[in-house]
């Protein structure tokens, strides 16, 4: 009889501790916010995971995840930024730090090194200063996958690196394709890119960078200046910033190197990061006999052979730019 107490008494404590415990978690976890985020950085151990974990408010001990990832036989986690529910238990918590957050960038063509370096700077899932600049329209833009932790340096690097080996390719391949020629205007890569990134800042719309790239060789054939407005707005802000305002008469006199008013040929160095499309229009161009182009505005262009019908397009662009002021 007293065995058959003990036990009853024993079960009723081990009930009450039971229920105390499942009581403390469940007004715990009702206290916690319905999703946390915990940031895991590169190279963080079981033992950093699991303080991490902890210090949010994921789990209640650091030994449960330890005991979890030890039985998973899971030694290495990928660093990201991961959002855990509140009620998630262990076995959830580990199968969501098995899958790594993806993160990308998406560079816009015609973003200029300072621009780029700029939005490297504002990601926060990526480390580190860039403390050296490559020049000017090296970077390649595109979308690129990143691993968070990743430093800005490096995925910098990476992005000059893509430039160089498809300006390599671009013209390696237009040179066995018979597609470039000495008299095409552009006798180098950096030519190329130069050309390319004038293209590029010139128009938004894909179809028309070969038809715009041909009148620029044209104009080169012709050794006739290539007057091109944005060569202008670069040789103003020196690419750290956009213009901001239109240009007025004062600014196409300027005296600089990247002024395509004043100087003949190409300017001294690109005005932009081109991407691959505006690369391949300037080495495969329209065959065009066009020699001048103006906004027709609605986005696009009107393009003419000779000044008199250039002209007739600019007065056409003045009237669109007028009827948009008076509405």
């Amino acid at each position: 009889m007293k065995n058959r107490a003990l036990l009853f008494f024993s079960i009723l404590n081990i009930s009450l501790i039971l229920s105390a415990y499942a009581m403390n978690a469940s007004v715990t976890t009702a206290l916690l916010p319905p999703a946390i985020t915990v940031d895991i950085p590169p190279y963080s151990n079981r033992v950093e995971i699991a303080r991490r974990l902890v210090n949010a408010g994921v789990l209640s001990h650091p030994w449960k995840f330890l005991l979890g990832a030890c039985l998973s036989q899971k030694k290495a986690f990928e660093p990201g930024r991961y959002t855990f529910n509140a009620r998630m238990d262990i076995m959830d918590i580990l199968d969501a730090l098995k899958k790594a957050p993806i993160y990308k960038i998406t560079l816009p063509e015609g973003l200029t090194v300072a621009e780029i370096v700029r939005y490297l700077n504002e990601q926060p899932f990526l480390t580190g200063g860039i403390f050296q600049f490559p020049s000017e329209g090296m970077l390649l833009p595109e979308t690129y996958v990143v691993r968070y932790g990743d430093t800005r340096a490096a995925v910098l690097k990476r992005l000059e690196t893509s430039m160089k080996t498809t300006l390599k390719a671009l013209w390696e391949d237009s040179a066995k394709s018979k597609a470039r020629t000495t008299e095409m205007g552009v006798k180098s890569e950096l030519e190329l890119l130069t050309l390319a990134s004038i293209v590029e800042k010139e128009t938004g719309i894909a179809a028309e960078r070969p038809h715009i790239a041909g009148v620029f060789l044209n104009r080169l054939a012709k050794k006739m200046r290539l007057q091109s407005d944005p060569t202008v707005s670069y040789a103003i802000t020196h690419g750290n910033q956009p213009l901001g305002r239109q240009l007025c008469k004062r600014d196409l006199a300027l005296d600089s190197p990247m002024n395509t008013y004043t100087i003949n040929g190409l300017p001294s160095q690109p005005i932009a990061c081109p991407g691959k499309a505006a690369l391949m229009a300037v080495l495969a161009p329209d065959a065009t006999k066009d020699l001048y182009f103006v906004a027709n505005g609605a986005g696009g262009h009107r393009f003419s052979e000779t000044l008199g019908g250039h002209n007739k397009n600019v007065t056409h662009w003045r009237r669109a730019q007028r009827n948009a002021d008076d509405q």
